[in-house]
């Protein structure tokens, strides 16, 4: 099985971060986004790995190289923004056999049985399999409807009913990797666009009018890491779910400060005379003193003091400083300090 993961965008939404970063190399619960992404993925990144990067992409090629040598890597650069389906055209090459592949925008975390998506297409001769997610309110999103027998019928762009809410959340099995080629060939030769750009949904649909039969497969969870509120919200579920550092609690105590649990403390950060958590990641080299911060990401090489900090993404090697205050408060009285 090949597996090709989309990582070509611009991250605008995570700016000023993703001005020095691609997204994907983002830190969250002790690791970045694509290291996530490919633990998640272990089970079916066995053959080949093909990486579609575009800003930056050096850098989370250099990463991949140095994180996952035994990977068979390949990767391919998508110079201008021109949309999914583009990405996926410009690995035509990997596309030219019958070999199944799983496509995964990089753009979130997905926990998923991986291993059995090939044994339930089987079940149910199906081309495709579309992971998806059932939510409240699909209106934000791009939602598959299905027939009685389960199959999708077509894909829908940001609906306007609640009636449909299968989200499709961006990993896709196919069983045939030119079939996958064809339809984005079509796409492109047909210049099928939405405001500019290729999108794969009309790659799906192409697929759908030449009789593919596509079905679901429900995720075990879907944590978007695209935009500060969301990759701190599943920052704060991976520190819940396992991803914190067990000892830390007896490391407070032996280095003089406080822990509230969950949390990620990387063994080179310097804590001293502060309260960290819950849900708080402290990556390589951090010193902190004085400090109380909580739902936070604080990068490598980042220096902390006399803050309170709160739903904080502090960037690498930034400097962020307070000042203590000293108080005389009388009987009865309101302050507020800024």
């Amino acid at each position: 099985m090949k597996v090709i993961i989309l990582l070509g965008g611009f991250g605008s939404r995570m700016r000023p971060h993703t001005w020095s970063r691609p997204k994907p190399l983002l830190n969250v619960a002790g690791n970045t986004v694509l290291g996530h992404i490919l633990e998640l993925m272990e089970d079916i990144t066995t053959e080949e790995v093909i990486f579609v990067v575009g800003y930056k992409g050096d850098q989370i090629e250099a990463w991949v190289r140095e994180n996952y040598p035994d990977l068979d890597t390949h990767f391919v650069l998508q110079a201008e923004a021109l949309g999914q389906a583009h990405a996926v055209w410009l690995c035509r090459d990997f596309l030219a056999d019958e070999r199944d592949v799983v496509l995964a925008f990089g753009d979130g975390i997905i926990e998923a049985d991986y291993g059995h998506i090939a044994a339930q297409a089987g079940s149910k001769q199906a081309d495709a399999v579309f992971m998806v997610k059932e939510v409240e309110d699909p209106r934000s999103f791009g939602v598959v409807v299905l027939n009685e027998q389960g199959y999708v019928t077509r894909f829908v762009e940001k609906p306007k009913t609640l009636t449909d809410n299968q989200v499709v959340v961006g990993i896709n099995w196919f069983r045939s990797s030119r079939q996958l080629r064809d339809a984005v060939d079509r796409v492109m030769a047909e210049k099928r666009q939405t405001l500019g750009e290729y999108f794969m949904a009309d790659a799906y649909s192409l697929m759908l009018e030449n009789g593919a039969r596509i079905i679901t497969k429900p995720v075990l969870q879907w944590s978007d890491a695209g935009q500060p509120q969301n990759i701190l919200h599943t920052n704060a579920r991976l520190l819940s779910v396992g991803f914190h550092t067990e000892n830390a609690i007896e490391r407070s105590y032996a280095e003089d400060f406080t822990v509230l649990p969950p949390v990620y403390l990387h063994p080179t950060a310097t804590i001293t005379g502060s309260v960290i958590g819950p849900y708080v990641t402290v990556e390589a080299n951090v010193t902190i003193n004085g400090s109380v911060i909580r739902n936070s990401i604080i990068d490598a090489g980042a220096r902390v003091e006399n803050c309170i900090l709160d739903g904080a993404l502090i960037g690498e090697k930034a400097s962020v400083t307070g000042r203590g205050k000293q108080l005389f408060i009388g009987d009865n009285s309101l302050v507020e300090l800024d």
